[in-house]
């Protein structure tokens, strides 16, 4: 779904871009946490004839796996990648892609990679073609 991405920050104009969210239904949240943990298990087995790195990376790599695939499960949606420019500094800052969004709803925080200072990301609907 095409949606209107608003990128706020304090005594600044908003800027706008158009961007594509992608839904993701239960059933693909559960494929995505296996699909996850899949990936830990085959990473902890293959450090297994290593000497002493197995000893503490098995449990480190499972433990990561885990909560990535706890994370899938709580992921709404999906923000194909995009490039916005800070309302304060003008830095590019990227945002979408990874793991997913947890809302569509509510503003999400983040933090420019230039400024450092708190932005806001929002969505709204775009009003469809005529």
């Amino acid at each position: 779904m095409q949606v209107e991405v608003i990128l706020s920050a304090s005594g600044a104009e908003p800027v706008r871009a158009m961007g594509e969210l992608r839904l993701l239904s239960p059933g693909a949240r559960v494929a995505r946490a296996a699909l996850v943990l899949l990936i830990a298990l085959v990473l902890a087995a293959a450090i297994i004839p290593i000497p002493i790195v197995h000893l503490i990376g098995i449990p480190i790599i499972l433990a990561l796996g885990l909560v990535a695939a706890i994370r899938q499960l709580r992921s709404v949606a999906l923000l194909t990648p995009l490039r916005m420019h800070c309302p304060r500094c003008g830095a590019v800052n990227g945002f979408g892609g990874g793991l997913g969004l947890r809302t569509t709803i509510g503003p999400l925080a983040r933090n420019c990679e230039g400024c450092r200072r708190q932005l806001e990301l929002r969505f709204t609907a775009s009003e469809p073609a005529q």
